[in-house]
């Protein structure tokens, strides 16, 4: 009875020992995607949340300007990472 509960139990386990793999090819798209917040807050689509668009989603200007790194009065996808909410 033992060996027949080991052989139940590596059964049943054995499709859950590959679902930890690194992104498929398919999956790739998907690794670089914006974060759904920066998607909704970026009204005009063109890859950078502007001050205006920033101050409608209710981020304030502080939070704001320590983020906008470079300061060029926008924040790309990678300064927005730096918002504290």
């Amino acid at each position: 009875m033992k060996n027949f509960n080991v052989i139940m139990a590596a059964i049943l386990l054995t499709p859950l020992v590959g679902t930890a793999q690194t992104a498929t090819p398919s999956d790739a798209s998907k690794v670089n995607q914006a974060p759904r917040s920066f998607v909704v807050i970026d009204k005009n689509k063109d890859g950078h949340i502007s001050r205006e668009e920033a101050k409608q989603a209710g981020i304030s200007t502080l939070n704001f300007d320590a983020a906008d790194k470079d300061k060029d009065g926008r924040l790309n996808l990678s300064e927005w990472t730096l918002i504290k909410f």
